[in-house]
């Protein structure tokens, strides 16, 4: 059949053929290729993010552990937190509004104990909250602010009324 053709029509179905082809190995195998790659590229992008932040998160983990064990050892040596607690509120002015006082049970997490006392205030203003919870924060060695409530007082809006929960961490 082709040898009827004359050699103008020949070279015409030959491009057309070496055109076909071309289109077929496009779209058969280098599309799919550059398709496959580009996935690739953004997944490796992805999973680089992903390492970063688990490098920074171990960083930080590594940093809280540190911390932990400053604050273990600074306890080590210190007062029972009761007695903290009760120091607390006499430095911060709020000890006339203190309700009550209960410690709870040690519970040991891991290598640490942890102790808790609970604290109830009474009719306190937002300032000595504030100066107690400063305090709590900035000059307790270790004290941290476990659970807090606070309620305004159904007789006078400005007042309030304080659940709070303190809690340390120590090595046994």
């Amino acid at each position: 059949m082709i040898s009827r053709l004359n050699t103008r029509e020949r070279i015409f179905v030959f491009c057309g053929l070496g055109v076909l082809l071309l289109i077929l190995v496009w779209l058969l195998l280098i599309n799919p290729y550059f398709a496959a790659m580009t996935g690739l590229d953004r997944r490796i992008a992805g999973l680089q993010r992903s390492l970063s932040k688990a490098v920074q998160m171990q960083e930080q983990i590594t940093g809280l552990r540190q911390q932990l064990v400053a604050v273990g050892n600074q306890r080590r040596g210190s007062r029972p937190l009761f007695s903290d607690v009760e120091n607390l509120t006499e430095q911060t002015g709020v000890r006339d509004q203190l309700l009550s006082m209960r410690p709870q049970p040690a519970t040991t997490q891991g290598e640490f104990r942890q102790q808790l006392v609970e604290i109830r205030l009474e009719k306190l203003r937002l300032a000595q909250l504030v100066k107690l919870l400063h305090a709590v924060e900035y000059r307790s060695g270790g004290i941290q602010v476990k659970a807090l409530r606070v309620k305004p007082r159904f007789e006078d809006r400005s007042s309030l009324d304080v659940n709070m929960t303190l809690m340390t961490l120590e090595k046994p």
